[in-house]
């Protein structure tokens, strides 16, 4: 299967490439995520993840998740897909 991408533009105008991990709504606050990576690891040697809100019909971005329970909702989804493999 192949991995859905989205581009960015840096300050510089350089081509960023992304792979969405996952998108999901949340029905608990109407809220639609992505979850995407640039496939960069961090000190840790832990591969660096990013999150957004974000509408899905136009792929505009609309700001970072900023509650707790959102972040809870994220990390959950994402070990989910980490132990599914």
């Amino acid at each position: 299967m192949e991995k859905k991408k989205i581009y960015s533009t840096d300050e510089f105008g350089n081509k960023i490439e992304y792979d969405v991990i996952l998108t999901f709504k949340n029905e608990d606050n109407n809220k639609d995520y992505i979850i995407y990576t640039d496939n960069t690891y961090d000190e840790n040697n832990k591969l660096v993840i990013f999150s957004a809100v974000y509408n899905p019909d136009t792929l505009e971005f609309l700001g970072n998740p900023e509650t707790e329970e959102e972040w809870i909702k994220i990390h959950e989804l994402l070990d989910k897909v980490i132990q599914e493999g």
